[in-house]
């Protein structure tokens, strides 16, 4: 007797914890840091989605452009009752429809975890501006050199 490779449906199942219908199904095994369940397959580099997966098994493959998304907004969920298919643009709407909406963190000196203030900003920027070399600036400001290079090259601090 030898061995045989299982298809993904027999790797996938075990993995989840089937409740009713209506119900979330968590994905039990591995997931990725935003929580989404993830599933490597068999012979191949890289991991799978577990909902995106799910949503195949279920109903075939994902047209391309398309994102599996969740109507419960659990990312462990693999319930294919809970996925629909949609657009980015769906994505958002339907994270704005529901509250889901992350702001985005504040900027300049009205971000807490700033060290810098905008006069410093414009200081370094002005001294490129009139062509001294980044590594000065950073001597003589006390910012570190990659800091100066982002802010001259407009990469942080953006508004100031």
């Amino acid at each position: 007797m030898g061995w045989r490779v299982l298809t993904i449906a027999e790797r996938f199942w075990p993995k989840v914890d089937v409740r009713g219908a209506d119900e979330c199904w968590p994905w039990l095994a591995g997931k990725s840091t935003d929580g989404y369940g993830l599933l490597r397959p068999e012979g191949r580099d890289g991991s799978l989605r577990a909902h995106r997966v799910s949503w195949e098994l279920a109903n075939g493959p994902i047209p391309a452009g398309l994102l599996v998304c969740h109507h419960c907004d659990n990312p462990p969920c693999v319930n294919p009752a809970h996925l629909f298919l949609g657009t980015v643009a769906d994505n958002r709407r339907d994270m704005v429809a529901k509250g889901r909406e992350r702001h985005a963190s504040p900027v300049g000196e009205a971000n807490g975890n700033a060290r810098l203030t905008a006069e410093i900003v414009r200081d370094i920027r002005r001294r490129a501006a009139e062509g001294q070399r980044n590594c000065d600036i950073s001597r003589e400001t006390g910012v570190e050199r990659s800091r100066v290079s982002k802010i001259v090259h407009g990469r942080t601090w953006r508004a100031a």
